[in-house]
């Protein structure tokens, strides 16, 4: 890329913004090195290479540019959900910074060797032209800067989640009886397990939003073989009477008692 000074500087500023994007802690400040190699480089990038013979117009060089940029972060998500790192920012950012340097290195060699300098564009763009340029490139930085925004969710409704499992190699002579909450607050709950009719198991637990616990309960006391009954009923703390999750399964008795 020597001598091409527009490559060098997307080269360059493609390694920088990947860098500085997954070195700071600031999750503004990583966005703003972030929104560029995602929304411009790789974009412009593909687009030298693809019309390095032809100059095109500022306006739908810009144009193309955020476009393709956009759709490289399509297709990269589809090439990174099979990948074994899955998606992350640093797999995003190698993703990136390779399609902008590869980009970059294929301009370099399909052009006839005269040298670009670095130069602001002298034009007069219509300004119908100017501002839908604008208006693109500006409602994509919003779409990103919002899709990386946790926002508020007051009125938001939670929920929490109540399994009964066998134990794999048991024969269904045990079992795991499962909670995970996803209430909007911290909950405390009182579970009551009841193995047939003779045998209750009860526990009492707090779980914070995305936490989860979980029971062993079995084998039964019954004759071997014989199916015993499994309900298991979750009640909030607060309001003992109210059935918040029931589930009702069955447990394979094996003739001995715990």
């Amino acid at each position: 890329m020597r001598g091409h000074g527009d490559l060098r500087l997307v080269a360059w500023g493609s390694l920088l913004c990947a860098a500085v994007a997954l070195v700071l802690p600031w999750p503004a400040a990583s966005l703003v090195f972030a929104a560029p190699l995602a929304l411009a480089l790789p974009g412009y990038a593909i687009v030298a290479a693809a019309f390095a013979k032809r100059e095109l117009d500022p306006p739908l060089m810009a144009v193309l540019s955020v476009a393709l940029s956009l759709s490289t972060l399509a297709l990269g998500a589809l090439l990174l959900n099979y990948a074994p790192g899955g998606i992350r920012g640093f797999s995003w950012a190698v993703l990136l910074l390779l399609v902008s340097l590869g980009g970059c290195r294929a301009a370099a060699r399909r052009r006839d060797g005269k040298p670009a300098a670095i130069h602001l564009p002298r034009f007069r763009p219509q300004r119908l032209r100017l501002g839908l340029s604008l208006g693109g490139l500006a409602a994509a930085v919003v779409a990103v800067a919002l899709a990386s925004a946790t926002l508020p969710a007051k009125h938001a409704l939670g929920f929490t989640e109540l399994w009964v499992l066998p134990v794999p190699d048991s024969g269904r002579s045990e079992a795991k009886v499962g909670v995970k909450s996803e209430e909007q607050e911290e909950i405390e709950f009182d579970l009551a397990i009841r193995i047939g009719t003779d045998q209750t198991v009860r526990r009492s637990f707090t779980l914070k939003p995305g936490e989860e616990t979980s029971v062993a309960i079995g084998p039964p006391v019954a004759p071997a073989g014989t199916a015993v009954p499994v309900v298991a009923t979750l009640l909030l703390d607060q309001d003992p009477t109210y059935v918040y999750r029931r589930v009702k399964g069955s447990l394979t008795a094996t003739g001995t008692g715990p």
